[in-house]
């Protein structure tokens, strides 16, 4: 079995852990709250916490750091533990700095992202989003861990952290808003302590794993650095993709919010659904892969890079095409069955089943943009993705302004245009990537 598909059954095999976790922790959620305006808050409350993550963190790992220290581990091993030194340490303190003022500015922010709140709802979901912008603090530490282990290749630790994440969600759950609502409190901010404990069990099992690779964290500053200008020169442009994405997902949610009362918890479930073959295949095939082909990006070994990106997307396609066809027609049973329970049964999971249908037809496209935006990245190449997918943004909240607000399909409409949105990013993505990159790697 070769290095990449080991990896890959890895990653997949927690993956689809995480995700049934995932799924029992939604069930619990479904069950003990309803389609409600509180789960509604809920899921409104993580958009800030995500936006600073996905500025200041996802971008720069996702796309610039994990290329820049391979690359120079190539070099001088010790150099490269001083590269993650340097970067941690920066992060940590501009994710700090981010997540003060974000949280001053909590307030307004909720009245844009969710304008069909009032009242106690928005302030439920402005304490909330302030408690839960802890979470990015420690996922950013935990994020870079992790992406030094997938640049030693030892994906266990990272594979397992989603797992104890969403373990800690249901703790909030089950334990924390009981315990909370008894004494007063409005029983959502269980589930913001229950994602705080998540995000460091996060941290904690990626930072053991990392210390026994060798990683030895001490603070250090050197913005003199000319791998961290590197590591910042690179994730400009998927940042600015990031921040694109997160302003999309916060205009959906506003969109949501002025629909009927659930409508984020319905979009929510459903697209953690329809995100299960994505992560376990897709996800997990790209992520496998991309240190292979950041190897072989920086050594200029470009018939095995070609090799080994066509094998993920064939293999990725032969998982994920009939995953989803089978998961068109199963909804509507699968839905009943696993959440058609306690105050979610009934029209809230007819609902949900269909928008998880719709959800679907973008599914083998959302599975493959990973594999081919880190296929980018290997190359040092992060502006062409990001414009494709600022273009595939700009696609969805058109669409779904016209089809879930103008033309009145509510959150049918939402998903479908989603889905045509990634259908076209995949296109373009291999489009554009044949183009410039016929002749090098032929």
């Amino acid at each position: 079995m070769s290095k990449i598909l080991k990896a890959s059954v890895i990653l997949g095999g927690f993956s689809f852990a995480a995700d049934v976790v995932a799924l029992i922790r939604d069930r619990i959620l479904a069950a003990n709250f309803g389609a409600t305006r509180m789960l509604d808050v809920y899921y409104s409350a993580f958009k800030i916490p995500d936006l600073v993550f996905n500025l200041l963190v996802l971008g720069a790992v996702s796309s610039a750091f994990i290329p820049v220290f391979v690359a120079k581990r190539r070099e001088n091993e010790a150099d490269a533990w001083g590269v993650a030194r340097n970067f941690t340490t920066t992060v940590f303190v501009l994710v700090i700095i981010a997540s003060a003022i974000m949280c001053a500015l909590a307030g307004p922010l909720v009245r844009l992202i969710a304008p069909g709140f009032a009242g106690a709802d928005r302030d439920m979901a402005v304490s909330l989003t302030r408690l839960m912008l802890l979470s990015p603090v420690l996922f950013s530490v935990s994020t870079i861990f992790g992406s030094v282990l997938q640049s030693l290749e030892r994906f266990w630790a990272y594979a397992i952290a989603p797992v104890v994440y969403n373990a800690g969600i249901i703790a909030g759950a089950i334990w924390f808003a009981p315990w909370l609502a008894a004494r007063g409190y409005f029983p959502v901010y269980g589930l913001g302590l229950g994602v705080i404990l998540g995000a460091f069990l996060h941290l904690l099992i990626q930072a053991v794993a990392a210390h026994r690779a060798g990683f030895r964290y001490r603070p250090h500053l050197n913005f003199a650095s000319a791998e961290l200008r590197r590591i910042f020169k690179l994730m400009v442009p998927r940042t600015i993709g990031l921040g694109a994405y997160s302003l999309d997902s916060a205009i959906i949610n506003s969109f949501a919010s002025t629909l009927a009362a659930g409508s984020i918890t319905i979009l929510n479930v459903a697209n953690n659904l329809q995100f299960v073959p994505i992560a376990v295949v897709g996800v997990s095939v790209a992520t496998a892969v991309f240190p292979k082909l950041s190897h072989h990006a920086s050594g200029q070994e470009l018939a095995e890079f070609r090799r080994k990106l066509t094998g993920a997307v064939r293999n990725t396609a032969a998982v994920v095409v009939p995953v989803s066809i089978a998961g068109y027609f199963l909804a509507q049973w699968g839905i009943n069955l696993f959440f058609g329970t306690g105050l979610f049964e009934g029209l809230s999971a007819v609902r949900t089943a269909t928008v998880l249908q719709i959800f679907l037809w973008g599914v083998p496209a959302q599975s493959l943009i990973p594999i081919f935006s880190r296929a980018f990245y290997a190359l040092q190449n992060t502006i062409v993705p990001v414009v494709i997918s600022i273009c595939a943004i700009t696609t969805n909240v058109t669409l779904a302004w016209l089809l879930g607000v103008h033309f009145g399909l509510g959150v049918k409409g939402l998903a479908l245009a989603f889905a045509v949105a990634g259908n076209i990013q995949i296109a373009l993505l291999w489009l554009t990537f044949r183009h410039i990159y016929k002749n090098q790697l032929t």
